[in-house]
């Protein structure tokens, strides 16, 4: 670039700033004279027409003047139109002004899907100040309390059905508002289950009217990566006692019995709660996020759902699904199995079923052992039950990696210290021959059937546990010494699985790698004694 093009663009800039600040320094004068005198509300218009503009730092500076603005008009109860007095000359102020918030708050939804993600955390902020004001003004005149929910669902629609909604507004939403406030929480909770519907139409203000599943993909993708991210951000838990409902953005009228409202009463959280996760989990969900949910279930979802058993047809149809989705089922399943009297039949033959051989190199393999350790742990299961796990156990070691292995070894043992009748697998005699006397190779006369779903008829406690004595040859010195333990008298106390459950190929390398030597190693090579030994190829040359 010239020096003369370099001065042009410099001299641009400095004019475009000087604009800006000249354009800011007229919306703050603009603002102090519609504060200090009704006679000036003209000015409104002059600042939202700035508003409406492309500069960054005069828009901002516009939205918040008029923020300001409309927060003290909320206050004087001018922008609440008159019913009884419509031709008066304050009535037709009224209607002007609110005719023109209602083009304000519609230019600050628009501004929820700006390109800059702090115009649009400002653009929330103002919003849900609008609504705080509004709310207190019903509440005054009035004498009762009113959430402004239409006003509130238009901005969390704004919000979901946003696909350029940024992280930051989204995180915004949650952690400043939801996570704080018990009112604006529990009506996000009912908008979303509103907005959920099967005949909620999102656009019923514009052209393209219609339920949400009868517009493009995209937009219902918007609704659901967006709506999981906020319920996933909303970290509070619905509260138990309506004293710990003491926090709202909507304050209460004077002399209102709250504890007559809503709002104040936690069954009427946990039902909104509930029919949102309900509404939510009936959307059509990308795998990503419905394994999330199924993370989450028995933590942050069930215990405190109104009732939890309707729940019951995604836990099943989830574990009915197989793979990584069943294992991630597992947890929720067995909560409303232990404790919301869940009768699931045939729930050991399809525990059983996902044991194979990719259990071991899933993500979620310690999860799933940790729930296997208890669901096997009662006493009173069969002991052909018992022995059919740990024989498919056993044989999935076999061809396990390391880290799994390290896994399958103190699950079985575990297993048949719990469960002595099993005690059989080990103890059994090997067979021989009797025309040679020599011993059988048990493996290719196993009558454990493998393949075999009924856990009855696999035949598992006829057999015995050679895979255990196979595994004290293995490559890995370490499974090698532990196998062995099925070799000694079971007199060691079980083994605390979680010790076993975060083995990857890393963690044995840094084992490893380590581990101080008590010896040095026998190495073929002889030290040297001198710095060049003769015969060396350098020799030759320092000859001379």
């Amino acid at each position: 670039m010239s020096k003369r093009k370099l001065s042009s663009f410099k001299d641009e800039q400095s004019a475009t700033a000087k604009s800006s600040r000249e354009i800011i320094e007229s919306v703050r004068r603009m603002e102090a004279s519609v504060l200090s005198s009704q006679q000036n509300l003209n000015d409104v218009v002059d600042i939202f027409n700035i508003a409406k503009g492309d500069e960054s730092e005069a828009v901002f500076a516009a939205i918040s003047s008029l923020g300001r603005i409309y927060n003290a008009l909320w206050e004087k109860d001018l922008l609440n139109r008159s019913k009884k007095h419509k031709d008066t000359a304050a009535a037709k102020v009224s209607d002007w002004l609110r005719d023109n918030y209602n083009q304000y708050v519609v230019l600050l939804r628009s501004m929820l899907s700006h390109s800059e993600a702090p115009m649009q955390v400002a653009a929330l902020k103002l919003l849900l100040q609008m609504i705080e004001k509004e709310g207190e003004s019903t509440g005054r005149n009035t004498g009762m309390y009113e959430f402004p929910n239409d006003s509130f669902i238009a901005v969390i629609e704004a919000v979901l059905d946003n696909s350029a909604a940024s992280d930051h507004l989204l995180r915004s939403l949650a952690d400043s508002y939801l996570n704080i406030y018990d009112d604006l929480r529990m009506y996000f909770y009912r908008d979303v289950t509103k907005m959920a519907s099967p005949d909620y139409d999102p656009f019923r203000k514009s052209k393209r009217g219609g339920p949400r599943t009868s517009h493009v993909v995209e937009q219902v993708e918007a609704f659901v990566q967006n709506t999981f991210a906020v319920m996933s951000m909303v970290r509070v838990a619905p509260k138990k006692t309506a004293e710990e409902l003491d926090s709202l953005w909507v304050a209460v009228p004077k002399g209102v019995d709250k504890t007559a409202l809503a709002v104040v009463s936690p069954k009427a959280h946990r039902k909104a709660f509930s029919e949102a996760w309900l509404a939510f989990m009936r959307q059509p969900l990308t795998a990503e996020i419905f394994k999330q949910i199924l993370a989450v279930m028995h933590k942050r979802i069930v215990p405190y759902m109104i009732d939890p058993k309707n729940l019951m047809d995604f836990l099943s149809n989830s574990y009915d699904a197989g793979g990584s989705v069943s294992l991630l089922a597992l947890n929720g399943l067995f909560t409303l199995i232990t404790e919301h009297n869940l009768n699931y039949p045939q729930f050991y033959e399809k525990l059983y079923a996902l044991l194979d051989r990719n259990l071991f190199h899933v993500k979620y393999r310690a999860r799933f052992f940790r729930l296997f350790e208890v669901f096997l742990g009662s006493s009173h299961l069969p002991s052909y039950l018992v022995a059919a796990f740990a024989k498919r156990i056993s044989r999935l070691a076999l061809s396990a990696p390391p880290s799994g292995a390290v896994i399958a070894i103190p699950v079985v043992y575990n297993l048949l210290k719990a469960h002595p009748k099993c005690m059989v697998l080990i103890h059994r005699m090997p067979e021989y021959d009797e025309a040679t006397g020599e011993e059988k190779v048990q493996a290719a006369n196993d009558p454990y059937l493998a393949d075999e779903p009924d856990l009855a008829k696999c035949r598992a406690i006829d057999s015995s546990l050679w895979e255990m004595q196979t595994l004290q040859s293995h490559y890995y010195p370490n499974i090698a010494t532990l196998a062995k333990i099925f070799g000694e008298p079971f007199y060691k106390p079980k083994f605390q699985l979680e010790d076993f459950l975060d083995h990857t190929y890393n963690t044995f390398f840094e084992t490893d790698s380590s581990r101080k030597l008590r010896k040095a190693p026998a190495l073929a090579a002889q030290p040297p004694t001198t710095l060049i030994r003769p015969g060396d190829a350098i020799s030759d040359f320092l000859a001379y």
